[in-house]
């Protein structure tokens, strides 16, 4: 069983190349979640880290490994570079773009 040796950071993002992994297995996180008796709630306070305790992290640790977790390391690798390209972009502040 491979070991975490990039961290990942729970949350949104996290969470959406999980998603992704598993449709590229040609599955589903919800289908994952039935076949392994865990709620799909559950399982997703784990991908967004509201669930930091000891079991939530250990179910993340499964639905990563379930998902491929070098697949989901690429995949998280790729996304994080493409927001943080994102945000060193100059452009509109968020106080900006709320104000219109």
């Amino acid at each position: 069983m491979p070991k975490f040796i990039k961290p990942f950071q729970p949350g949104a993002i996290l969470h959406e190349v999980i998603v992704g992994a598993f449709r590229s297995a040609g599955t589903s996180f919800e289908a994952w979640c039935k076949e392994n008796g865990v709620h799909p709630s559950t399982a997703r306070t784990a991908t967004y880290g509201q669930s930091g305790g000891a079991q939530g992290r250990a179910l993340l640790r499964r639905i990563i490994d379930a998902a491929g977790e070098d697949l989901v390391s690429a995949g998280y690798a790729k996304r994080m570079i493409a927001e943080a390209t994102r945000l060193s972009e100059p452009g509109e502040t968020n106080a900006e773009t709320a104000s219109k």
